[in-house]
């Protein structure tokens, strides 16, 4: 069932909303766009967080020498962390 709820929006959402909506062509599917895309990206970051426990649980932990070359990989490719 469809439930209604309001959100006050500052001047800073207000223009990412503005953003938004210049891609999506309407606050609604705007804001529904984004929501389902910010839910997405948490469930694979946990998902990635439980990949890694798990392989640690069954292998030991990450050899540091292989997360020092994964780390270099991401520089050279300008991946923030």
């Amino acid at each position: 069932m469809a439930q209604k709820t309001t959100i006050d929006f500052d001047d800073e959402m207000e223009a990412a909303l503005g953003e938004l909506m210049a891609i999506d062509g309407t606050k609604k599917l705007a804001i529904k766009r984004s929501l389902l895309a910010e839910v997405a990206r948490r469930r694979r970051s946990v998902a990635l967080l439980d990949l890694i426990n798990s392989w640690e649980a069954t292998d030991g932990p990450i050899d540091p020498a292989h997360l020092a070359w994964a780390d270099e990989i991401l520089d050279r490719q300008g991946v923030p962390r």
